[in-house]
């Protein structure tokens, strides 16, 4: 399972609610969402970082990359 962000579950959560008209969709609620993007952004490139020394410090270990299945048979 993928873990979100807590930003982007308050995107998520307000944003649902906007559609649902439980809130006013105006300017302020851009604005929020704006702010709430680019923080789950700051935390998406922060988290990146972390695993990135985590491997550093661990030689042994090395990243997985995704394998496009293969044509050939």
């Amino acid at each position: 399972m993928s873990k979100k962000s807590l930003p982007l579950t308050l995107y998520q959560t307000l944003e649902k609610h906007a559609q649902e008209a439980d809130i006013n969709n105006d300017e302020e609620l851009k604005d929020i969402l704006d702010k709430l993007a680019s923080l789950n952004q700051k935390v998406e490139a922060f988290k990146q970082r972390a695993r990135e020394k985590r491997v550093e410090k661990a030689p042994n270990v090395f990243p997985l990359k995704s394998r496009k299945p293969s044509n050939t048979q």
